[in-house]
């Protein structure tokens, strides 16, 4: 494994750091809008950034250039999520154009592309996510929503939680139960597309701790979808669902280590202006160790990174070794909040009017969410169970 650039990446990378030096507004650059999700900025102050990435046609940087994206291979992709985290430029995530643009790719009609990629490539259509319910989170094959399949469509009738933006998402793409008598669980569910204005749905809003509502949970009654509104095969919906996944563990800000190590520089920073004693808290060896050991824990995530690239650019499939992304990601950044209470104390839960530096304030948000990051996603055991499984063919 080389984990240099070969010239043409590195030329590339050139093109992007210009890129945003020159064409990103320098209020939108060197942001703190959050480690892991945050609150986001109002999309009046954020729109000069993505009309810039449109100008430059790089808003859907993975979509194929006759559908209107740039046709970055996996590689590029990685270089430019990099330069932009490194910029700190606002997040660059899109459930529509990172998440249902590629499926309508490949699995749409013809119609449905021509619907809805352009209009969600202009950011004319928002989309949700309609994947968990009560009773289908780690265990999404789960899905109970039921759709009742009639001549011209599907009825829908149940609940999906955790249904992230759903309250400002214009659709909503999402999995259904067409078939309930499948022996397996993986069968029988479809993957549909819905207007959130039909009649029928409701949406309530799910406060979290970190007094950011992008959560909420939604409800079906009597809510009818056209058929030409399904994507892929009737009852085949588990295979497009799966292919959403097929990528998105190099993407995940949970698992991106240079958004880790901005989590413990913020924890460094702190140490080393907090007084104790005669001195500052960062004088202390045996945080420092700490400090360390984490350090290096986060190297190993980046180059094993980096070697899963690898294989991918060689062989056009990721290794089993991406499945250890997310669990130890999310471990990791738990570990480094855990951390930031041992510097700052009681106060690392206050990051409204914090005494201690803007980096403290920070962190202290994410403590509270990314409590989070080793259950939604798929749990820690769920995960040590497919790597048990798939890695080292454990019974």
């Amino acid at each position: 494994m080389n984990i240099n650039d070969t010239p043409e990446e590195a030329a590339f990378r050139a093109e992007v750091r210009h890129w945003i030096e020159t064409e990103v507004p320098a209020n939108l650059r060197g942001l703190r809008q959050g480690i892991v999700q945050g609150p986001g900025l109002p999309e009046e102050t954020t729109r000069p950034f993505y009309d810039a990435l449109v100008k430059q046609g790089w808003r859907a940087a993975a979509w194929p250039e006759e559908h209107g994206g740039a046709g970055f291979d996996l590689a590029r992709m990685v270089i430019f999520s990099e330069e932009c985290t490194k910029a700190a430029v606002p997040s660059l995530q899109d459930n529509g154009l990172d998440m249902l643009g590629p499926i309508l790719i490949a699995y749409g009609t013809e119609e449905q592309k021509k619907r809805f990629l352009g209009p969600t490539l202009r950011g004319e259509i928002q989309w949700c996510q309609g994947y968990s319910e009560p009773q289908a989170g780690s265990d999404l094959a789960n899905v109970q929503l039921k759709a009742d399949i009639r001549e011209d469509g599907f009825i829908l009738n149940g609940q999906k939680i955790w249904t992230s933006k759903a309250h400002v998402a214009d659709w909503i793409f999402m999995l259904v139960r067409t078939d309930a008598s499948s022996k397996k669980k993986q069968e029988g569910i479809s993957f549909v597309l819905l207007d959130l204005k039909t009649p029928g749905i409701e949406v309530n809003p799910i406060g979290t701790i970190d007094d950011h509502h992008h959560f909420n949970e939604t409800f079906y009654n009597d809510v009818f979808v056209p058929k030409d509104q399904l994507v892929g095969e009737l009852n085949k919906g588990w295979k497009v669902a799966k292919a959403l996944l097929g990528h998105e563990r190099f993407h995940h800000p949970t698992s991106d280590p240079l958004i880790i190590r901005r989590a413990l520089d913020n924890v460094k920073a702190s140490a080393r202006e907090l007084p104790a004693g005669d001195s500052v808290v960062w004088e202390d060896g045996a945080l420092r160790r700490r400090v360390a050991a984490m350090d290096m824990d986060i190297d190993c995530l980046q180059y094993t990174r980096y070697r899963a690239l690898t294989k991918v650019l060689r062989d056009g499939e990721p290794g089993p070794e991406t499945m250890m992304f997310k669990l130890f990601g999310a471990e990791l950044m738990q570990r480094i909040v855990e951390l930031h209470g041992t510097v700052v104390g009681p106060m690392s839960a206050v990051w409204k009017d914090s005494p201690f530096p803007e980096e403290s304030g920070e962190t202290a948000k994410h403590n509270a969410n990314i409590r989070a990051g080793t259950i939604r996603g798929g749990t820690s055991e769920v995960q040590r169970n497919i790597i048990a499984k798939n890695v080292l063919n454990l019974p």
